[in-house]
C-alpha cells in the first residue's frame, strides 16, 4: 500500500534569499592518498578530504574571571552554541565534486562558522557533548538565524506548513536524556525566535544510564527542516560505575578497553548518520542534475522533507560525521564499538558492514561519478557482524549479533564488531528490503563509508584460526573483564560478569532498569491503558497527520486528534506504572517520548501475519523510540518516575511531527487517593 499527498514544486530562487555567499567553500583536489595500508591505491579525487574524522567536541565555556576556580567545578559544565547560516560543502558522488551549501547550522563560536578542526569549512553536524552522571550541564543557544517580518510567516494554522524561509525559530531536545521536561530544562514547548538567547540546563540525575544519547531542534513547524539541515549532535554520557554484588553498574568499564587510541575516547566512537536534502536552487528536487559550478545547495522549503519519499527523490547520499562516503582507516583483528546514531529526518537506514573482494576497484569507483551501481557490485563478500550491546543508549540484557542494523529515525544502536582480513569494506544502506518508513519497496542501495583495514600485527597472534566473530567476541570481553583491577571489581563480580557472557552473551551486570515481572504486567493489563495510534486521513478536506487514542473512541478521523498544543492528551501520575498499546492504521512510524523510555513486552500481528523481521530480538529491550508498522500492535511498559510536568510523544518522521502527528502529555503528582492531583491553589 502506498500513499502521495499532493505536493507543490517551487523554484529556490538563490537570488532571493537574505544572505550573501561567504568564501568558507573547500577546492576540489586530487591527491596520491597514502593510507599505509595493505592496499596499493592510486590517486583518488578528493579522497584526503573524506578520511573520516571524529565529531568536534563542544567546547567549555571559560569560568568567568570573577570566580576562582573550584574542585566543584567538574559537576558543572556550561557550553555556548550559535544558530546560524553556515557556508560549506557537501561531497556528491553523483558528480564526484564538492557541492557548495549554506544551511542552518550549530557553531561553536560567534565569528567565523568553524567545525573545530578546519577554519575554512563549515560543518553541518553539531558537536559532541560529553557527560557525567551528576553534572549539572548548561547550553547557552543563541539564534543568529534572520527574522522575516511576521506576515510573510502567517500560517493558515498550527500544522501546517510553513512559508519558504520561515523556518529560524528554534529551541533544543536532549533526545533520550532522562531529565525534567519543564523549565529551561529538556523544555520544547518553548520558543526561540532570531535574535534571542536562552540557556538550557540540565541537571543529570546521579543514577542516569551511560549511553548514547543526542540532541536537535523540536520547534513545531520547523523542526524538520532544521534537523535535515545538519542541526544535530550526540551527547554521549560516559560512566565509571562498577557493578558489586548488590547493583549493577556501567557497560564502559569494560569497553573504554577498546575506544580509539588516539586519545578522542567516546567522542572517537560516536558515527552520527544524517540526511541533508539540499536542493540547488535551479533543481527543483530533481536528483538527475547537477548543481551548476555557481549554484547553491539550500534547504528553504518545506517540498524538500514533505513527500514521503522525498529523501529517495533528493539524490542526495547518508553522511558520516559531517561527511559524505568518507574513508575509516581501521585494523584487522580489534574490537570496535560505534555508537551509531540514526538523526534522518524522514527514511530508515538498514545499515550492513560486508567486505569487498576487491579492495582496489573499489577504492578506484570511489572517485567516479554515478558509481553506484558499480561500487555496490564490489560489496559482495563476506558479511561483518554488528554485536549490538545497547540501544536508545540503554544496556542489554544479552548482546543481539547482527548483520542487517535497522535504524530507524531517532534510533541509536551501540555496536561491537571486529573485522577479520585486510582490504576493504563497504558500510552502506541495504534499503533493497522491506524496511521503508513511507511504504515505499525502493531499491536504492547506497554506500554510506568504505573501511580500510590494515592488518593488526600485535593481534594477529592471538587470533586463532578459523575463529569465528562471536568467539573473538567473547575472547576479547574474557579478557577485558578478567584485566580489571580486584579493587574496583571483585572476583565474585567478575566470576558472575565471565558467566553470563559465557552463558549466551547475557549482560545482566549492567542493565540500567529493571525488568517488569510477569506480575507486574498482569497488574498493569488490568488498570488503564493508554493508546497512541498512528494515523493519516482527510479532515476538512485536508490530509491530517494524527495521533487517536483508544480504538473505540476513534470511529472516524476528527480534528480533536490533531495537535494542538494548547491540549493536554495524556494525564499521568507519578510514581505509578503503565502499559501502552502502540499501532499505526496508515503508513509505518517510529514512536517516540520523551523523559521516561519504556520496556518492550509484547508485538503481534493484528491481521494474523509473521512478526516484521526487525522487531526480531526486542522483546524485553528497553528504547525511546520505536517504529509502528502498519497491522501491528506493540505493548509497551513505563514507569513514570522522578519529573513531572508536560512534554511530548510523537512520530520521529519529522515531517509527519511538523504537520500534527504529536500529543502533549502531562504528569502530575498523586492525589493520595489513587488519582493525580490536577493542580494547586484549589484549581
Amino acid at each position: 500500500m502506498s500513499y502521495r499527498l499532493p505536493r507543490r514544486r517551487t523554484l529556490l530562487c538563490l537570488a532571493a534569499m537574505p544572505f550573501a555567499l561567504g568564501t568558507a567553500f573547500a577546492a576540489e583536489s586530487t591527491v596520491n592518498l597514502n593510507l599505509n595500508l595493505d592496499l596499493n591505491l592510486k590517486s583518488v579525487p578528493n579522497l584526503e578530504l573524506r578520511l573520516l574524522q571524529e565529531p568536534p567536541k563542544l567546547k567549555t565555556r571559560a569560568r568567568p574571571a570573577n570566580r576562582a576556580a573550584s574542585k566543584r567545578d567538574e559537576f558543572e559544565k556550561s557550553y555556548y552554541m550559535y544558530i546560524r547560516y553556515a557556508n560549506g560543502t557537501i561531497y556528491n558522488p553523483t558528480t564526484a565534486k564538492h557541492d557548495k551549501v549554506r544551511l542552518r547550522s550549530y557553531q561553536q563560536t560567534n565569528g567565523l562558522a568553524l567545525d573545530g578542526r578546519d577554519e575554512n569549512a563549515a560543518t553541518f553536524m553539531a558537536p559532541t557533548v560529553v557527560m557525567a552522571p551528576g553534572q549539572t550541564v548548561r547550553f547557552k543557544l543563541y539564534n543568529q538565524l534572520p527574522a522575516l517580518p511576521a506576515e510573510q510567516c502567517a500560517t493558515a494554522d498550527t500544522n501546517a506548513p510553513r512559508p519558504r524561509g520561515c523556518f529560524n525559530d528554534t529551541n533544543l531536545h536532549s533526545h533520550g536524556l532522562w531529565v525534567s521536561p519543564s523549565g529551561n530544562s529538556d523544555n520544547v514547548l518553548i520558543s526561540i525566535k532570531p535574535g534571542v538567547d536562552f540557556e538550557y540546563e540540565y541537571n543529570i540525575p546521579i543514577d542516569h544510564p551511560a549511553g548514547t544519547f543526542w540532541y536537535h531542534p523540536h520547534q513545531h513547524g520547523a523542526t524538520a527542516m532544521q534537523v535535515a539541515s545538519g542541526m544535530a549532535g550526540a551527547l554521549v554520557v560516559e560512566g565509571d560505575r562498577y557493578p558489586t554484588e548488590t547493583a549493577n553498574g556501567d557497560l564502559d568499564v569494560i569497553l573504554k578497553q577498546f575506544q580509539p587510541d588516539d586519545g578522542s575516547g567516546s567522542a572517537g566512537e560516536v558515527m552520527l548518520l544524517q540526511q541533508i536534502p539540499y536542493d540547488c536552487p535551479s533543481n527543483s528536487l530533481t536528483p538527475t542534475k547537477p548543481c551548476p559550478t555557481d549554484g547553491v545547495g539550500v534547504l528553504e522549503d518545506f517540498d524538500q522533507v514533505e513527500d514521503p519519499d522525498a529523501w529517495l527523490m533528493s539524490g542526495r547520499y547518508t553522511s558520516v560525521n559531517g561527511k559524505v562516503q568518507p574513508v575509516l582507516k581501521m585494523k584487522t583483528q580489534r574490537l570496535y564499538r560505534w555508537r551509531m546514531i540514526d538523526t534522518g529526518f524522514q527514511a530508515s537506514v538498514v545499515l550492513r558492514i560486508r567486505r569487498a573482494n576487491d579492495p582496489q576497484k573499489l577504492f578506484q569507483a570511489l572517485g567516479v561519478a554515478n558509481q553506484d551501481k558499480d561500487v555496490m557490485d564490489l560489496c559482495n563478500g563476506e558479511d561483518v557482524t554488528q554485536f549490538e550491546v545497547a540501544s536508545d543508549g540503554l544496556t542489554h540484557d544479552k548482546i543481539i549479533p547482527k548483520t542487517l542494523n535497522y535504524l530507524q529515525p531517532g534510533y541509536r544502536s551501540d555496536i561491537l564488531f571486529s573485522l577479520p582480513k585486510a582490504g576493504a569494506y563497504c558500510v552502506y544502506a541495504e534499503t533493497n528490503v522491506n524496511n521503508m518508513t513511507t511504504m515505499h519497496d525502493v531499491n536504492n542501495t547506497r554506500l554510506i563509508a568504505v573501511i580500510a583495514a590494515k592488518t593488526n600485527a600485535k593481534a594477529s597472534a592471538r587470533a586463532r584460526a578459523g575463529e569465528s566473530p562471536r568467539d573473538f567476541l567473547l575472547a576479547e570481553l574474557r579478557n577485558a573483564v578478567k584485566s580489571l583491577p580486584g579493587v574496583q571489581l571483585p572476583d565474585s563480580v567478575k566470576n558472575t560478569i565471565l558467566g553470563d557472557l559465557e552463558n549466551g552473551l547475557k549482560l545482566g551486570k549492567f542493565v540500567p532498569h529493571a525488568s517488569f515481572s510477569e506480575a507486574a504486567k498482569e497488574a498493569m493489563r488490568g488498570k488503564k491503558k493508554e493508546y497512541a495510534t498512528f494515523n493519516i486521513a482527510k479532515v476538512d478536506g485536508k490530509f491530517r497527520f494524527m495521533v487517536e487514542g483508544k480504538p473505540e473512541d476513534s470511529p472516524t478521523p476528527e480534528m480533536k486528534y490533531v495537535y494542538d498544543p494548547h491540549r493536554i492528551d495524556h494525564t499521568l501520575v507519578l510514581g505509578t506504572e503503565q502499559i501502552w498499546e502502540l499501532a499505526s492504521k496508515k503508513g509505518n512510524h517510529p514512536f517516540h517520548i520523551h523523559v521516561n523510555p519504556f520496556q518492550i513486552i509484547g508485538i503481534t500481528r493484528t491481521d494474523g501475519g509473521t512478526v516484521d523481521a526487525q522487531y526480531k530480538d526486542l522483546i524485553g529491550t528497553w528504547k525511546d523510540t520505536l517504529l509502528v508498522i502498519k497491522d501491528h500492535k506493540i505493548e509497551i511498559a513505563t514507569r513514570y518516575q522522578r519529573y513531572i510536568g508536560e512534554y511530548v510523544l510523537h512520530c520521529h518522521i519529522l515531517e509527519h511531527e511538523d504537520q500534527g502527528m504529536m500529543q502533549n502529555v502531562k504528569v502530575v503528582l498523586p492525589d493520595g487517593k489513587g488519582g493525580g492531583d490536577m493542580g494547586g491553589h484549589g484549581h
